[in-house]
C-alpha cells in the first residue's frame, strides 16, 4: 500500500536525521529550565509576573520551531539558532496562544454558566484543540499560512478536514508509545490516556514534550524518553511535508480502506 510505504520511508528518514540533530532533544531541557527559573522569578509580580512568564514561553516555542525546522529538513545546528528562532517565529507563536487563551477563556465562561455540564465543555473545548490545532507547529515553522493568527487557525482546520486519517493513525501511534514508555502500564489507562493524549503534540506541548514526560518516568528511562519525543517531532514534520505537497496520497488511502 502507498500509504504504508510513505510511512516507511519517512520512518527511516526520520531516524536519519533526528540522529543528526541529537542536540535538540536536549535543548528542551534548556526551555523546561528557563521556564521553572521563569516561574520562580516572575510569580512574585501578579500579572505582569504573569504577562512575562507568557512571552517566555512563546519564546522559547519559537526558538524550539528554529531548530525542529533545520532538524526536519536536515540542515546544520549552530548555537546561534537557539536564538535565530525568536525574531523569526515569535509573532506567530504569541498570535496562536493569544487565540488559545481567548477560546479557553469562552469555554471557561461557558462552563461556568453549564452547572453539572461544565467538566463536559471543557473537555469538548480541550478535544477540539488537540484535534483541530494538532498542526499548528509544522505550519508555523514550514511557512504554510500567512503570518496572521487566524488564518494560521484556518490553515490548521483544512490541513486536518483533508488528511485527518493519514495525519492522527501515525500521531497516535507516537503518542501511545510515549505514554507507555513514559508511565508504563499505569499510562494506558483510558481515564489518564484522556488528558494525557490530547496535551502531546499541541504548540504549548510540542517544546516541552520529552521534559513533561519525562517527570512521570524512572531515571533510568527518561534519556529514552527525550529521544522518542524528539524522534516523534522530526516524524511529524516530514509527515507533514509530504502530506501538505501530495493530496493525492490520501484519497488513494481512503479509496483503499472503502
Amino acid at each position: 500500500m502507498a500509504y504504508a510505504r510513505l510511512l516507511a520511508r519517512i520512518a527511516a528518514l526520520a531516524a536519519r536525521r533526528a540522529v543528526k540533530a541529537w542536540p535538540v532533544a536536549l535543548a528542551v531541557v534548556l526551555y523546561a529550565v528557563a521556564m521553572a527559573f521563569g516561574a520562580t522569578i516572575f510569580g512574585r509580580l501578579g500579572m505582569a509576573g504573569g504577562f512575562l512568564l507568557g512571552l517566555l514561553e512563546a519564546a522559547c516555542i519559537a526558538s524550539y520551531l528554529q531548530l525542529l525546522a533545520l532538524a526536519v529538513s536536515g540542515g546544520k545546528l549552530s548555537w546561534d539558532d537557539l536564538w535565530r528562532g525568536v525574531p523569526t517565529f515569535l509573532n506567530d507563536v504569541i498570535g496562536v496562544l493569544f487565540v488559545l487563551w481567548i477560546g479557553g477563556f469562552v469555554a471557561r465562561s461557558l462552563s461556568q454558566g453549564a452547572g453539572d455540564h461544565g467538566p463536559f465543555v471543557l473537555a469538548a473545548y480541550g478535544l477540539l484543540i488537540a484535534v483541530f490545532l494538532n498542526p499548528v507547529p509544522e505550519i508555523i515553522y514550514q511557512g504554510r499560512s500567512p503570518g496572521m493568527s487566524l488564518a494560521l487557525v484556518a490553515t490548521s482546520f483544512r490541513f486536518v478536514q483533508e488528511h485527518w486519517v493519514e495525519w492522527f493513525v501515525p500521531n497516535l501511534a507516537l503518542g501511545f508509545a510515549l505514554v507507555a514508555l513514559a508511565f508504563g502500564p499505569r499510562g494506558v489507562e483510558p481515564r489518564d490516556l484522556m488528558v494525557i493524549l490530547p496535551s502531546l503534540f499541541t504548540l504549548e506541548g510540542a517544546y516541552l514534550l520529552g521534559p513533561s514526560l519525562a517527570q512521570g518516568a524512572s531515571l533510568w528511562n527518561v534519556p529514552l524518553v527525550l529521544a522518542l519525543a524528539h524522534y516523534a517531532m522530526v516524524y511529524r514534520g516530514l509527515l507533514f511535508q509530504e502530506l501538505s505537497a501530495g493530496g493525492w496520497r490520501a484519497h488513494g488511502f481512503r479509496s483503499s480502506w472503502r
